[in-house]
């Protein structure tokens, strides 16, 4: 992650430890996307309790940890910009 913003020259990182924060927000986000590909596995599979979803699931959420973690920051900073 950059220091500053090459555009505006904003510092990200106000102080040490500043996207700690941003470990609930992401928190957030992975039980968002978890209950999403339930719901729309339940369309997919015969049973509300099938374990081959937990695979789905875990396979999402795998995929999109790094796109978690960047967005994550995103709106952390976003949140924490005026303090």
């Amino acid at each position: 992650m950059n220091k500053q913003c090459s555009n505006c020259g904003y510092k990200f990182e106000k102080e040490p430890g500043f996207f700690f924060g941003a470990m609930y927000v992401s928190y957030v986000l992975t039980v968002a996307e978890a209950i999403a590909v339930f719901v729309l596995g339940r369309l997919f599979f015969e049973s509300l309790y099938d374990m081959r979803i937990v695979f789905w699931i875990g396979l999402t959420l795998l995929l999109l940890s790094t796109f978690n973690m960047r967005i994550s920051r995103i709106i952390w900073i976003y949140l924490m910009r005026k303090i």
